[in-house]
């Protein structure tokens, strides 16, 4: 693929992806931080208790975020009822985070309207066989984003 086509892949990507970032339904109380927080939660394995629990520090890796900001949001995202932070049980100095059935409840809730968005605009704008497309080209933006370099 030649790099004008690269870049123009990656510019139609970030466009996708804002668009669906404005289609996040604003949820009362919270900051955007949080509701970002909180699908890194879900994302991470946290929303299954208490197999595969999310750390603070994956969590700002995950976000981008820095560790105070971190702790400052799953403080606002714990009060509100959407997450739990429990104590590792074979290690006390590290924090498991989960997201309680209202969290869990929100995240889908949220994801749901996204997708119902974009399963509207593909139904309008494109034929089936531009469906198809779609669907295989899916399949191949899964292996890109899971390749590893040869070391």
């Amino acid at each position: 693929m030649k790099h004008e086509e690269v870049r123009l892949l990656l510019e139609r990507l970030g466009a996708l992806w804002r668009r669906q970032r404005r289609e996040r339904v604003p949820v009362a109380g919270l900051s955007q931080s949080a509701v970002r927080l909180l699908a890194a939660v879900n994302r991470l394995g946290g929303a299954t208790r208490p197999a595969r629990p999310t750390q603070p520090a994956r969590l700002a890796d995950e976000t981008q975020m820095t560790s105070s900001n971190v702790a400052a949001t799953l403080r606002e995202l714990e009060a509100a009822g959407l997450v739990a932070r429990d104590r590792d049980e074979s290690d006390a100095r590290r924090v498991n985070v989960s997201l309680t059935p209202a969290g869990a409840d929100l995240v889908a809730r949220n994801r749901g309207l996204r997708e119902a968005w974009l399963a509207a605009a593909i139904d309008d704008l494109l034929t089936e066989r531009e469906q198809r497309v779609l669907a295989e080209a899916s399949d191949l933006l899964g292996r890109l984003a899971a390749y590893e370099p040869p070391r």
